[in-house]
Parts: structure tokens; C-alpha cells; sequence
């Protein structure tokens, strides 16, 4: 398990329902993401959780193992919570198979959660081909 603690600073009090287009542009660009069960347990349970609202740390912890998936590594299990009440910082732990891999994963999911909440741009190919052919995304 990776284990990242995430301070969400001012976007602690911002649920995706919050954030214009926020929600699809994430499932626009990772709508394979329709796969996770998430907590409500039934596929699409996660962009269920996205429509009703749910927090940056959380939709960190999808992309990242969905980025995984995406370089051939499947991987399930993943938590985000609160280090305590009224806290910004959260825990995000995910499943990894390579270590430097799910790091890696990591880092490109902060930045494509940042740009779907600044409605900037993202490649996701080019950011998982990249991964690839840098050899950061090795069995």
C-alpha cells in the first residue's frame, strides 16, 4: 500500500458537485472509471458518489488507481479519509503492484484532478504513454 498524506488546504470544504465541469471532465477523460464499485458497491459506484458529491482526496484516490489500470497494473483497493475532524489533510492510501509506479500514478493524479477542477486541459494518453515510455511503468 501507498500511503499519501494530502492537505487539501481551501478545497477541503469542496465537493465535486461544487466545482463547474469538474465532474465531466473526469469521467470524460477516464470513463473506464465507471468500473469502480467504490462504496456503494455496484459498478458505477463511484461516479454515483461524484454526482452526489464527494472530495478531492477521494477523486485523488480513484484517478490513481485508475492510472494504474490504465498501464496494465490492476489494482482495487484504495481509502481516502480525514486525519480528524475539521481537518484539511487527508490520508489516501492505494493498492500498488510497482511502488515507483503507483508514485508516479500519484503525481499525475494530483495534476489532472487540479486541472479538472481549473478546467484546464489534460492528456491522459500522453500522460500514461509517457509513464510507459520513461520507463516509469515497469513489471
Amino acid at each position: 500500500m501507498l500511503e499519501a498524506w494530502v492537505d487539501l488546504g481551501p478545497l477541503k470544504d469542496s465537493p465535486s458537485t461544487s466545482i463547474p465541469g469538474f465532474n465531466d471532465r473526469l469521467m470524460g477523460w477516464l470513463p473506464t472509471m465507471i468500473e469502480h464499485q467504490c462504496s456503494e458497491g455496484v459498478r458505477g459506484g463511484f461516479f454515483q458518489r461524484l454526482r452526489e458529491g464527494t472530495y478531492p482526496a477521494h477523486s485523488l484516490e480513484h484517478v490513481t488507481l485508475e492510472l494504474q489500470e490504465l498501464l496494465g497494473m490492476p489494482v482495487k483497493y484504495g481509502r481516502a479519509r480525514e486525519l480528524k475532524e475539521d481537518s484539511s489533510v487527508y490520508k489516501v492510501v492505494v493498492q500498488y503492484r510497482v511502488e515507483e509506479v503507483a508514485r508516479a500514478c500519484l503525481a499525475t493524479a494530483r495534476e489532472l484532478v487540479l486541472a479538472a477542477m481549473d478546467d484546464r486541459p489534460f492528456d491522459v494518453a500522453a500522460e500514461v504513454v509517457g509513464q510507459v515510455v520513461t520507463g516509469d511503468a515497469h513489471q
